[in-house]
Parts: structure tokens; sequence; C-alpha cells
């Protein structure tokens, strides 16, 4: 039996997730962790550079989720702070929640994590990229999924620019440029809207419909009124929204988008509020899947063909852990088999913080995760007896709720996901210490 003291804990990455995970942690007793961080400050994919890395924000991306539905527990936005923050402006909050709860003590910046493994019982040696090494009881993976790249595949060689999402940082610089967008999530959607502004073409190119969504409904952010209707049962709710989205199909095709194949919810939405404006007026156009590349010509899956200058393929991100040898841990290719997206059936000593995608804020969601784990390992939760069992059913249940490619492995639906969460908490759970004064004034670091 491991003294409470002498428990030590391992956190990788000191994003969202990772500062969520500290914060419980603490909340819970456990002052006994460590947080490496490669990075030389808090933020994870919010950290904006010029220079391509890690991180893959742009320089004028807004969060697609509001401030109401994205806030951490016992830390919310500031008044004001804008419906939907900008890079900056999350940056700064993760910054001052990191100032709040005391975290930058646990925190080793520029220390990347080289390799993970697992020997004997509950031993977890942590590899960094000098070289040393450390050993823990438990560990917390909190990388991220949106830092490795996944271009796609096509026939031929493009001679123009190709880049991916991940590497966009600022518009200008396609300036009189023919740029070509593949993919339709909302990343490719925000680049597509930005770079039509100033470039000498903008085209889209789009396997399928998505259901485009406004970020304001009546002035109030849509997930706000998505939030509020939640409450009733899930086949209700999906048919008057199937209501509203066959509405707005006649929309879609008269503005040149493709109608979605799909039900409401069953793929990751678009929230863009120009996206239909800039592709009504001409100045986005939609096109057919890529089938082949030769030279500067792009040939699509339709017979059509054009000639372009760049094209940025915003086909999403590969799920992958670095420090893991591939044989113990690989969730490229399909749906982690993993209860309430955290708890691995094998090993009772890994957790993973925010490897959802949900269709809505990631970040409660990984708070109440962590929330969760710290409890377990406090000995006031316990895990079900036919856990493995339950984590295969909660993968079979991903794929028949969701359109069924890589970037909906990780697919949830927030407030569903959310409840089942809340369920889990126990009453016992400790809260934070209230008495303590908050660092985040409002106006402080706007």
């Amino acid at each position: 039996m491991i003294a409470p003291q002498d428990f030590r804990i391992c956190v990788i990455g000191a994003g969202p997730s990772g500062l969520a995970t500290a914060k419980n942690l603490l909340q819970a007793g456990f002052h006994n962790f460590t947080v490496f961080e490669k990075n030389d400050r808090v933020g994870g994919n919010w950290i904006y550079s010029t220079v391509p890395g890690h991180s893959s924000v742009y320089q004028s991306v807004r969060s697609i989720s509001s401030k109401t539905l994205s806030q951490l527990e016992d830390f919310p936005f500031p008044d004001h702070y804008p419906p939907y923050p900008s890079q900056s402006l999350l940056l700064k909050y993760f910054e001052s929640y990191a100032r709040r709860f005391e975290l930058f003590n646990h925190i080793r910046f520029t220390s990347e994590v080289e390799h993970v493994e697992k020997v004997g019982g509950q031993r977890w040696i942590v590899t960094l990229s000098d070289g040393a090494t450390q050993e823990f009881h438990a560990l917390f993976v909190c990388n991220g999924h949106h830092w490795c790249p996944r271009m796609p595949l096509v026939l031929g060689t493009f001679t123009g620019r190709l880049l991916h999402s991940h590497d966009y940082k600022s518009a200008h610089i396609f300036e009189r440029d023919r740029v070509l967008i593949i993919g339709g999530g909302n990343s490719g959607a925000d680049i597509a809207v930005q770079i039509a502004r100033v470039a000498g073409t903008c085209s889209m190119s789009l396997r399928r419909g998505y259901h485009v969504l406004p970020r304001f409904i009546f002035g109030i952010p849509s997930d706000v009124w998505y939030a509020r209707l939640a409450w009733l049962p899930w086949p209700v709710f999906k048919t008057l929204g199937g209501r509203l989205i066959r509405w707005a199909i006649a929309a879609y095709t008269r503005r040149g988008l493709p109608k979605p194949d799909h039900a409401l919810l069953a793929c990751h939405p678009l929230i863009n509020s120009e996206l239909l404006y800039y592709v009504r007026e001409r100045r986005i156009r939609t096109l057919a899947a890529v089938e082949r590349f030769d030279g500067n010509r792009v040939w699509f899956s339709d017979g059509s063909s054009g000639e372009f200058d760049t094209v940025i393929a915003c086909t999403g991100y590969a799920v992958r852990f670095p420090f893991f040898d591939r044989d113990f841990i690989n969730y490229e290719d399909d749906v982690p088999t993993l209860y309430l997206r955290t708890f691995h059936p094998e090993h009772r000593d890994l957790f993973f913080i925010g490897l959802v995608q949900p269709n809505g804020s990631i970040w409660p969601l990984a708070d109440l995760q962590a929330k969760l784990t710290a409890n377990y390992l406090l000995g006031s939760y316990r895990l079900p007896e036919d856990l493995e069992r339950r984590c295969f059913a909660e993968a079979d249940n991903i794929r028949r709720s969701f359109v069924r490619s890589p970037r909906h492995n990780l697919e949830v639906h927030y407030h569903e996901f959310r409840r089942l969460l809340l369920r889990q908490i126990p009453a016992s759970a400790p809260a934070w210490n209230a008495d303590r004064a908050p660092v985040f004034a409002p106006g402080k670091y706007a």
C-alpha cells in the first residue's frame, strides 16, 4: 500500500485539460504531482505562434462554443469578455486559471515527455527529451488531439503551395491566390471565410453537406439555445431539430451548399454566421470531393477540374500519443475503448482527460473527467465490475450514433455526456476552498 504523501502522479500537458486535472488533484488533496509541458507557457493549443508547432490556432480564431458553456468550474469568464472569446482572451483566461489555483508550482515547462512505459504493477517510467527519467504511480494523459495533422490521401502531385490548416496562421499571404480548401469542418469554413476576403478566388471541396448553425439566434449564442432545449427527451429534441434543419435545407441548396446526408448532430455541425453569405455572394465556390492532383490542376469526383495556386487541407487530426509504444496504446484508426472516455479497461492507473470531441466545448467535460478520476484515486468512487464490457459498449454506441469517419471517433453529445459524468461524481467529492481571493479580477487582464 502506497502512503498518500508518497503517491506520485504524472500529468502530460498544461493545456486546458491538464490545468483542469491539476486543479482537481489539488482539490482532492493530492499535492505530489508534476505537470510536464513542452511549451514555455500554459494554454496548449491556444498558444498562438507564427512558427508552426504543437499549437494549431491561427491569428483571428475565436471559440466556436460560447463562454457561457465553455467555462471551467469555480472560474467563470469575466463579464466583459465577448460571447465568443478570441484566442488572446482565452489564453489569458487559462493563465489566470493557473494563477488562481496556484498550479504553476506543479508545472515543469519546456519539458517534453519522450517516452512512457509501464513496468511491474503501479509503476510508470517517464523519460523526458533531455534523457532524464522519473517514476510515477499514476498517469494522466492530457496532450490534446489537435496537433498531428491528417493529410488527405489524394492521387498525383500538387505543384503549388500545399499545407494543412494546422500550419495556417493568417490570410494575408494568400492575397490574389486561387485557393482551394479541402474539408468542411469548422476550421475549413472559418479559414475559407477569411481567405475569401483577400484571395483572388476561394473554393471549398466538400465530400458531404453539413448542418450550418449561426453563432447567434435572436442575439443569444446558439449553444445556449441548445442547452435550453437539452432537457427534452432525445427523440423529441431530434425531431424538433430535424424539422428546423429540413426547413433550412432549401436555403443550403439555393446558396450552393450540398444538402446534409445525415441527421442533426450525427456529424459535427458548422458554427459559422458568415459562410452562407460568402457562398451566396459567390465569393466562396463549393466543389465536389478531390479525386487527384495533376501539377497545379485539381480534378474532382464529378469530372470537373480547376487550377489553383494554394491548397489548404482542413482534414482533421490523427489521434496520437508519441510517448507510448504503438503496440501499447494506439487510438488512431478507431474509437478508443475507454469507460466514460477516461478509464482504461486494463490499466486502472491510466487516465485520459479531454480525449473527446463534443458538439460543444471540451473544457467543462474535461473538468468533470478530472474531478471523477481525482475522486477515484481518493477512493470515493469505484469503477463498475464489468468495466471492459462497458468500454466496448461505449465505443459501439459512438460508431452507431455518428457518421463513420476518423473525425468522429472521439465524438460525444455534449449535454448527454455531461449528465453522464455528473451522475458519477460522488456526493462526498471535496469542493474547492472558496475563501481564497480570486486572482482574475474583471478587466485586469483584458
